[in-house]
């Protein structure tokens, strides 16, 4: 008889197992993906603040739309990177740290001072001051929305609201990421001062160490007292602005007769909160 069956069945098995659990793994995939996709539009206005808010923290990319009239070709849509959504404004503290007040704050001390407060209230972005949209914004205008796109709720969603510069440099500290840096000029360095002395001639060159040796203490001294640069958020053409949300729309992206649906709610006229009970769903079109 055949005396590799033993080897072959081993073979099959090492290999079967493999390609069993990936299978599984997909068929979970799947089903995990079915339960956070988008089932149907939610009937009421909380709902739908709740469902934009889950489909703006799922969404992987933002646009920023101009919707003004006469607007220069090729300015009506700006990708940008925001925040997330904030139920409060940050206000930038004025006063030192009361257990630390000769450190200055940094990412670490807004977590404990300052912490976000989830909600859908304010986003905050940033745009560079050259570009078209920036020259509008600069030049006084203040209306704005944004776009967001979700695969994993099936769903997308903008928001539009009244939009203001933040200036301050606390603020712009406070929500500049570090994945900013490559998208604006850097700061320029602050100009040498003309005041510094000038080596005398008479000095002893400095001498080259050879192979070896370790440099001298002095010329290690010279490279520590090199003064940083600015931080990055300091650059001239960051602009970072703020959109005080007030109206937001819900659309499903899934294949349906439910996909040309939308849902779209405003914020009441008597809510100083972003909780999402100060919404209303606002009248279907005729």
């Amino acid at each position: 008889g055949f005396r590799g069956a033993k080897a072959l069945f081993i073979f099959f098995l090492c290999n079967a197992l493999p390609l069993g659990a990936v299978l599984w793994y997909l068929r979970e995939q799947r089903a995990a993906r079915s339960d956070l996709s988008l089932g149907a539009m939610p009937a009421d206005a909380s709902g739908v603040a709740a469902e934009v808010l889950r489909v703006i923290r799922t969404s992987n990319i933002c646009f920023l739309m101009n919707e003004e009239s006469g607007a220069p070709a090729g300015s009506n849509v700006l990708r940008v990177d925001p925040h997330a959504p904030e139920g409060s404004a940050y206000v930038p503290p004025t006063e030192p740290l009361p257990l630390a007040p000769n450190m200055e704050r940094n990412d670490l001390t807004d977590i404990f001072e300052s912490p976000p407060v989830p909600g859908l209230g304010f986003v905050h972005f940033a745009i560079p001051k050259k570009s078209p949209f920036g020259k509008a914004i600069m030049s006084g205008r203040r209306q704005a929305s944004l776009l967001y796109v979700s695969s994993t709720r099936g769903a997308y969603c903008s928001i539009a609201g009244q939009i203001s510069v933040l200036s301050d440099p606390q603020s712009l500290r406070h929500y500049w990421k570090s994945n900013w840096a490559a998208c604006f000029q850097p700061p320029s360095a602050p100009a040498a001062s003309s005041t510094a002395p000038v080596p005398s001639s008479k000095a002893p060159a400095t001498q080259t160490p050879s192979l070896g040796e370790a440099p001298a203490t002095g010329q290690k001294s010279a490279e520590a007292n090199v003064p940083a640069g600015p931080p990055a958020w300091q650059s001239a053409d960051y602009l970072l602005v703020r959109l005080a949300i007030s109206d937001a729309t819900l659309r499903p992206t899934i294949d349906g007769p439910s996909r040309w649906d939308a849902r779209r709610i405003l914020r009441r006229s008597d809510s100083s909160s972003a909780g999402t009970g100060q919404w209303t769903l606002a009248p279907a079109a005729a």
